[in-house]
């Protein structure tokens, strides 16, 4: 797990995995039940049971205290995901919290959210990430949301190029030795 999101970049760099960056600039308003974008391996979706709603600072947020924001993405190439995660108050500002990230394979990450810039960024050495849930812990959830103002995917761009990936991991660690 990476708390900064320079060294994420890095680390992803030196693992031949290709991110780009997704925001929420082009939406405004509430989506029942979420909202759709980018394309081809960093094609996503944002969902929560009551839906998202991206308000005027672009941050997409869930429209309940107690749902969860799901990003699901449609490549089996996404090895990596990164962003700014953060609870919101019903009038936009930042409210302090503990917040639950979920990964497909069912790691979970419990962490404090103290800004609208607190990173959280994952990447896998083996399988690939179809999605992330972010959710509320504790006593966090009373009167805020969960939110996000952007993340990055991680693709890596062939088929096979897993391998890759492991083999410049492999190589980078004996170089560290």
């Amino acid at each position: 797990m990476f708390d900064n999101a320079v060294s994420y970049q890095a680390f992803c760099n030196d693992m031949n995995v290709v991110t780009q960056t997704q925001n929420f600039s082009t939406f405004s308003g509430s989506y029942v039940p979420g909202l759709s974008g980018g394309s081809g391996d960093y094609a996503w979706t944002a969902t929560a049971a009551s839906g998202v709603f991206v308000d005027a600072s672009s941050n997409a947020r869930t429209q309940a205290h107690s749902d969860t924001l799901v990003f699901t993405f449609s490549s089996p190439n996404v090895y990596s995901v990164g962003g700014n995660f953060f609870n919101l108050k019903a009038d936009g500002t930042q409210k302090d919290g503990i917040m639950k990230i979920r990964l497909s394979d069912g790691t979970n990450f419990i962490r404090t959210v103290t800004n609208t810039t607190t990173f959280s960024g994952f990447v896998s050495d083996g399988l690939n990430i179809t999605s992330v849930e972010i959710s509320h812990a504790g006593s966090s959830a009373a009167n805020s949301f969960v939110a996000s103002s952007g993340f990055n995917i991680g693709a890596v761009p062939a088929p096979g190029a897993m391998a890759l990936v492991g083999l410049a991991g492999f190589i980078a660690r004996r170089r560290r030795a």
